[in-house]
């Protein structure tokens, strides 16, 4: 969690160390991803803030979704109802949607990479 100072907004933060970064197209991904992110709007899909950086890290400022991911779900809970399954589905598949009217394409979508937000 990352803090505007002064503003008493929290977001997540991505940080990422310079020293991932060190080969040309590994800085290339790190700003596709910015430029990308950053023009996404849509209800399922983590909104993106802003990013900065300083010698050592790049700092990426996220939605801060408080439930978690779906793993930690899945940890917690082990399993789904089926209502919660159509629940969730519909909005994964309105997110993909979403991004493929865009030519987008996620290429790392799992669990982990699911985030919950407090609008359950």
């Amino acid at each position: 969690e990352l803090e505007k100072l002064g503003s008493g907004v929290i977001y997540a933060g991505k940080i990422v160390s310079k020293t991932l970064l060190l080969k040309e197209n590994q800085k290339e991904k790190m700003a596709q991803e910015i430029h990308i992110h950053r023009s996404l709007e849509h209800k399922n899909i983590v909104k993106f803030y802003g990013y900065f950086e300083d010698t050592h890290n790049v700092y990426v400022l996220l939605e801060l979704c408080r439930k978690r991911s779906m793993m930690e779900l899945h940890k917690r809970r082990k399993a789904l109802t089926e209502p919660e399954v159509r629940y969730f589905m519909k909005q994964l598949l309105e997110g993909v949607s979403y991004l493929h009217d865009l030519k987008i394409i996620h290429r790392d979508l799992k669990l982990g990479n699911l985030f919950l937000n407090d609008h359950l």
